[in-house]
């Protein structure tokens, strides 16, 4: 699932640490460090699902600075402000602190950890009893209930 951070309308990657294996069948160079075929090693840097959902749509960010959006403008002119800036003031927008906290969510890093096995999932591999009985039969190696 892609994960962004905004500032101002503008969407841009979060950042991820997440630990891959690298299946390229070629030597990699990670942080100066060589990482040969099967071995694992950390990716720190942009969450790479919205890196490939901005390639998609070949684009370097979503949104759109909402100071350039038709709509606000014409709600700051519909209020009788002379221009953005004084509509921003009117209403105490604080630019640095839109900005420190832009920086604060762009440095939290997003950590991919494995799922807990749940009971749902050996449910899945071997049955759900839809009659009532209560008999489900878990998926894996083992006999099963007589039944």
């Amino acid at each position: 699932m892609p994960r962004f951070i905004s500032k101002e309308g503008v969407w841009y990657p979060a950042k991820e640490r997440i630990a891959l294996k690298n299946l390229s069948g070629k030597v990699k160079k990670v942080d100066g460090e060589e990482v040969r075929p099967g071995e694992e090693y950390i990716y720190k840097g942009p969450d790479r699902a919205a890196l490939f959902e901005l390639f998609k749509a070949k684009v370097e960010t979503f949104g759109q600075d909402f100071r350039k959006d038709p709509d606000f403008l014409q709600a700051v002119r519909n209020q009788n402000f002379k221009d953005v800036d004084s509509y921003l003031e009117f209403i105490g927008y604080d630019k640095e602190k839109i900005e420190k906290e832009f920086q604060e969510k762009a440095s939290q890093v997003h950590k991919d950890e494995l799922p807990k096995r749940v009971k749902a999932i050996e449910t899945l591999g071997g049955g759900v009893d839809t009659t009532g009985s209560g008999k489900d039969r878990y998926g894996g190696f083992g006999p099963q209930p007589e039944g």
